[in-house]
């Protein structure tokens, strides 16, 4: 599966905010174990997804900020079975990078 880049509506002078959605990938384990078999079954379109801001006014070193999810163990089975079963799940954002061209 291909990311997929969901385009904003563009408001002059605001910033231009993106969603961004890439297939869901476990580390090795019972957790990739557990989201392999969710795939192909067709259980479930498990998708990762991250925000980019694209600021009306960037600084001069990026064009775009993007921030992401991350669980506060993300390599535990029971954080799995637990995105599996749509529960929440305890994590933090986190500041990714800069994107110089976007």
């Amino acid at each position: 599966m291909a990311s997929r880049l969901i385009q904003p509506t563009v408001t002059k002078g605001r910033d231009e905010v993106y969603v961004a959605a890439v297939p869901l990938r476990a580390t090795k384990g019972d957790a990739q174990l557990l989201t392999s078999a969710a795939y192909s079954l067709n259980l479930w379109n498990l998708l990762h997804f991250m925000v980019i801001i694209k600021p009306s006014s960037p600084p001069p070193d990026c064009q775009a900020m993007v921030f992401d999810f991350q669980p506060k163990d993300p390599e535990n089975i029971y954080v799995a079975l637990a995105v599996l079963s749509g529960k929440a799940i305890s994590g933090e954002p986190s500041y990714v990078h800069h994107l110089l061209h976007l």
